[in-house]
């Protein structure tokens, strides 16, 4: 009994001892840590001038002051939709659609038609780009690169409003400006020009558009394909003098 207190009481001084060692050599690094100099930086400390603080100041108030980035409103058309099949694409064309009032699916609908979403596209007459603007329509509609893709874009949806608003809204007659040029519109009596090319373009287009809208047929005042006649042939004026006797009026062709 006597031998187990001593064990015990030899085990307490022992860790007593452990302690007092710890604290005294803990209290010694201490000291020495307050007496030894820092060392010096590796570079020498350049305070700010009363500019570069300024400067500091405002960027600190401007990041606190930011809003957080929220996905912008998408436009609402009523119907059906199509896409390009190019989410950036997508986005000039609802983009152009939102500045000039237009439905997107008609924009689409003609690029479509038009350059089937070729960017680089060139036509045998020299119109360019996605909705095919010649150079001479680019330029008048404020395109200054007419193979941007976001310039093209939106330089067709502006003339597309503009055909629009001249023709009292009629979608059709604004297709065939689109391709005839709204001169040969106007020169036939505000109707579509008798070309086989411009009735077959607005035909096919304003087919395609209507379906998007609607899951029945779309009655519409196209006029019938020109058949051949026999007989004397019927004098038309080409397209070329169409653009010659109405050129002192400015009206210029998307198609020459």
């Amino acid at each position: 009994m006597r031998h187990g207190r001593v064990t015990v009481r030899a085990a307490f001084f022992a860790v007593a001892l452990v302690l007092s060692l710890y604290t005294a050599a803990f209290s010694q690094s201490v000291s020495q840590s307050k007496d030894k100099p820092m060392s010096p930086p590796d570079r020498t400390p350049v305070p700010l001038t009363d500019t570069d603080q300024e400067r500091a100041r405002s960027v600190e108030t401007v990041r606190k002051d930011a809003k957080p980035v929220t996905e912008s409103p998408k436009i609402k058309i009523p119907g059906r939709h199509i896409s390009s099949g190019n989410a950036l694409l997508d986005a000039f064309v609802y983009d152009a659609a939102a500045r000039y009032s237009l439905d997107p699916c008609l924009i689409i609908s003609v690029m479509n038609a038009e350059s089937a979403f070729n960017t680089q596209a060139i036509s045998p007459k020299g119109a360019r780009g996605l909705m095919q603007l010649m150079p001479a329509t680019a330029a008048r509609f404020g395109v200054k690169n007419i193979f941007d893709a976001r310039e093209n874009v939106a330089g067709g949806a502006s003339y597309l409003r503009f055909l629009l608003d001249r023709f009292g809204g009629d979608v059709p007659l604004a297709l065939a400006g689109y391709n005839a040029g709204e001169g040969a519109v106007e020169f036939y009596g505000n109707r579509i020009p008798p070309f086989l090319e411009t009735q077959s373009y607005v035909r096919v287009i304003y087919a395609r558009y209507s379906r998007i809208h609607s899951a029945g047929s779309v009655e519409t005042s196209l006029p019938e394909p020109v058949q051949a006649k026999t007989g004397p042939a019927e004098v038309i004026p080409t397209y070329n003098q169409i653009i010659r006797s109405t050129s002192s009026t400015g009206d210029n062709s998307n198609k020459p």
